[in-house]
């Protein structure tokens, strides 16, 4: 007879460790929206609604290094928040299960989202940088279009179903976990809006900035709790604490 191999053990998913990645993507994530208001000519480009093709050039020339790296802090920012997401799942004992995928799903279109318009910021920047203005305008309308294109899908696919486990596991507080879901369902109907009314990108930029704050606050909770759960082999069963 063929041997059997034994089981891998399981994987201790530890809450304060959870809740330190969501922090710090979080905080990176936010220094990334907040770098640009240190240098009022970046920010005057950056935040503008149609700023000038000569504008453009001259300020990716200007901001090439500063530029490149807050398209590090996003890309390692987002992809933090996202392993904070799973190792939310594992905490709620919900890996596995459909609204789980439904959130991996969400995640991996935020982060192929994320590294989609970091190479348009590149191309703006090193385009700028070489005098090709053309180049330049079409990266920088491209990466533009982030605020836009975050609340149609990976934003509801996130925090819908994240918000539906919160409440059910209990893991977080109530509050927390109904905020999940009404970000979800706002970032859906935001999404709605764009399509008809332009000046809704201007709700969309809040709620990413609210929901930064709901990671922080998520993640100060878990560090606070500090519960240490280990996934079950078993998708539907529970997650026992240790």
């Amino acid at each position: 007879m063929t041997a059997v191999p034994p089981a891998p053990r399981p994987f201790p998913v530890r809450g304060r460790a959870v809740g330190i990645v969501g922090l710090v993507g979080a905080l990176l994530f936010g220094f990334y929206f907040f770098v640009p208001t240190l240098f009022p000519r970046m920010e005057a480009v950056v935040y503008a609604a149609r700023p000038s093709t000569s504008e453009i050039v001259a300020v990716g020339a200007q901001y090439q290094q500063l530029v490149t790296f807050g398209t590090w802090l996003q890309a390692t920012g987002a992809a933090l928040c996202v392993v904070f997401f799973i190792g939310v799942l594992f905490l709620t004992a919900a890996n596995g299960t459909a609204p789980a995928y439904v959130v991996l799903f969400g995640g991996s279109v935020l982060v192929a989202l994320v590294l989609l318009e970091g190479v348009f910021t590149l191309t703006w920047v090193s385009a700028s940088t070489a005098g090709i203005a053309t180049s330049a305008r079409v990266g920088f309308d491209l990466m533009s279009r982030f605020i836009q294109v975050f609340p149609l899908v990976p934003a509801p696919a996130v925090y819908l179903p994240l918000g539906y486990l919160l409440l059910r596991s209990g893991l977080l507080p109530r509050w927390l976990a109904w905020v999940a879901a009404g970000l979800g369902a706002a970032f859906l109907l935001v999404g709605l809006l764009e399509v008809f009314l332009p000046f809704a990108q201007a709700f969309a930029a809040g709620l990413a900035g609210l929901q930064a704050f709901w990671i922080i606050t998520a993640g100060i909770v878990l560090i606070a709790r500090g519960e240490a759960r280990t996934p079950h082999p078993s998708a539907a069963s529970a997650i026992p604490e240790q």
